[in-house]
């Protein structure tokens, strides 16, 4: 595909930190325009990856319009890096199974997941939690919302199935990265942050996610979240839950 040239206020500069191959991170300044060049550069040249199947999910996220709607995401930003390429990378990094938080990186060189958010090389995560922490929490609900809605005038989502409602909890990576040595018999399985969300169950496509403080409970949250789901869904549900509800 051609792109339009780009005008000169997009071609700022921006100095962010990248991983090498050996996931070292190092500083790069970069502009919109020098990042076309190397992408394209890249895919004459080609690549060896294990991630390829990755780039099938790229029609799907054309079909949804994904990379136009988090654009909107957070402040506008016409420097450096697109912000909907570094929300893209976090997408494809949780598909390929990084669970230890951002990032557990081995140590072979990630162009490749890089370039499926359409960047030339892998961000290190102080970009990427810059970026995360530029949204907004309404904004974040406005694109999930946003999303489900497409997703339901595609037909990935019917209305009129029942919905699935749990919760799980995630400790901090703080928490995480400390050495069970360290942490006590008593908080060793401490709650941290807790996560409620909401599910199609026949698509098993997810709906809304809320991030809460350990204490919440679930009649604190469902309120709020079956509120958000039925304005995605613009219609009632029937909404499944454990013994927890």
């Amino acid at each position: 595909m051609t792109h339009p040239p780009l005008p000169a206020r997009l071609l700022a500069t921006e100095e962010i930190d990248i991983l090498e191959s050996a996931c070292t991170p190092r500083p790069r300044v970069v502009t919109r325009h020098d990042i076309e060049l190397d992408v394209t550069a890249l895919l004459k040249r080609g690549l060896t990856t294990t991630s390829a199947g990755g780039f099938f999910f790229i029609p799907y996220l054309l079909q949804l319009g994904a990379s136009d709607l988090v654009a909107s995401l957070g402040p506008p930003k016409t420097e450096g890096l697109p912000q909907e390429r570094l929300a893209l990378g976090l997408v494809f990094e949780s598909i390929f199974g990084y669970t230890a938080g951002i990032r557990a990186v081995d140590t072979v060189s990630r162009a490749d997941f890089g370039l499926l958010a359409g960047l030339p090389f892998l961000p290190s995560p102080s970009t990427q939690y810059r970026f995360l922490q530029s949204v907004p929490v309404q904004r974040a609900l406005e694109f999930q919302t946003a999303l489900g809605q497409r997703l339901v005038a595609l037909g990935h989502v019917t209305p009129g199935h029942p919905i699935n409602v749990d919760a799980h909890n995630i400790k901090m990576y703080s928490r995480k990265a400390m050495k069970q040595s360290f942490i006590t018999q008593e908080d060793r399985y401490g709650k941290a942050v807790r996560t409620f969300y909401t599910q199609d169950q026949a698509s098993k496509k997810p709906l809304i996610a809320l991030a809460a403080s350990s204490g919440t409970t679930v009649s604190q949250v469902t309120r709020r979240l079956a509120t958000l789901t039925r304005a995605l869904l613009e219609q009632d549900f029937l909404m499944v839950a454990d013994k927890e509800w």
